[in-house]
């Protein structure tokens, strides 16, 4: 049942980008500022259940039953070195991981993506690869194992899956976007060092629409780019400094059909966009109340409309905002 509804939903986006193709508009963009208002926080600094030690990115499992869990949370755990499982009140379900190098363990992980048949992909700084588990955790396989244009994987960061099954990663420390299949097989590499558009200077994170276009969180060049599916560059916003659409190391992206979110990590943020990269709104500010943030990082949409997690790695945990348009 999985496999076919997955099917269905991905024939419903290639008929979706043939219209546009042929000639019929997407929809009209946003252009009135949604309100976001907090909903409630979890977490506590520390090792036990449902606390966190400088966590960093964060997905949710969009379709579910009784094993998987709609709307579980899954949590990387950076400083623990591992992976947190939630529930969608943010209750504790379980975890996976544990310091090491080997088949199963992590080091430093940092991104996180779930996939349709709730596959977990997590890239691992410091130990530079991407590891694939199941639903309770159990290791499967490493990805992205092979030598790209002379270079190996190197300090990777943010993932996505589109709804095609294909893995993005964000290859931080090379410069560039790495594409794989549902089947761990290399497909494309794209970007590399620079200032120009398609290229990237630490990009830390990436979001994938509906339509399979592709956002990055092009770090250290303080902006956003967008690349259509045949991953060549469309546009790009931002710059560096503190006022509106402007940013400071952004570290995470998500998007929907409405909106691009954006953790503006040093401006301790988060910022929201139409999907043209117009900005509309700015929400929190340095601090540890409710709605304040301290180096928010990875960012994810929930299962229910309006829902938005941000990773709050300072504050070592995760808040849950709402959006209304």
């Amino acid at each position: 049942m999985k496999n076919l509804l997955t099917f269905s939903f991905a024939f419903y986006v290639l008929s979706f980008q043939f219209a546009i193709a042929m000639g019929e508009p997407p929809p009209l963009a946003v252009t009135t500022p949604p309100a976001v208002e907090f909903v409630r926080e979890f977490g506590l600094p520390g090792s036990g259940d449902r606390q966190f030690y400088y966590p960093h990115d964060i997905d949710v499992g969009l379709k579910g039953n009784l094993e998987t869990g709609l709307g579980n949370v899954f949590v990387t755990d950076t400083g623990n070195n591992r992976i947190q499982r939630l529930d969608e009140e943010g209750k504790f379900v379980d975890q996976f991981g544990g310091f090491g190098s080997q088949s199963g363990k992590l080091n430093a992980p940092v991104g996180i993506a779930v996939d349709f048949n709730y596959r977990i992909y997590v890239s691992e700084k410091d130990n530079d690869r991407i590891q694939l588990f199941d639903i309770r955790g159990n290791y499967i396989t490493d990805v992205a194992t092979d030598e790209i244009k002379y270079k190996t994987i190197n300090d990777p960061a943010g993932l996505d899956v589109d709804v095609l099954g294909n893995l993005y990663i964000a290859d931080t420390g090379n410069d560039r976007l790495l594409l794989y299949n549902d089947k761990g097989e290399f497909l494309k590499d794209v970007g590399g060092f620079g200032y120009g558009l398609g290229f990237f200077d630490n990009p830390s994170d990436i979001a994938v629409d509906i339509n399979r276009y592709i956002y990055v969180a092009d770090t250290s060049n303080n902006r956003i780019q967008k690349l259509d599916i045949n991953y060549l560059p469309l546009s790009a916003f931002g710059r560096i400094g503190d006022g509106e659409g402007e940013f400071y190391m952004p570290l995470g992206v998500a998007v929907d059909d409405k909106f691009i979110y954006v953790s503006d990590t040093g401006n301790n943020r988060i910022q929201i966009f139409n999907v043209n990269g117009d900005f509309l709104l700015a929400f929190g500010e340095k601090g540890s109340a409710p709605g304040e943030f301290n180096g928010p990082s990875g960012i994810c949409l929930g299962s229910k409309a309006g829902q938005l997690f941000v990773v709050d790695t300072g504050n070592h945990r995760v808040q849950e905002l709402r959006v209304n348009h």
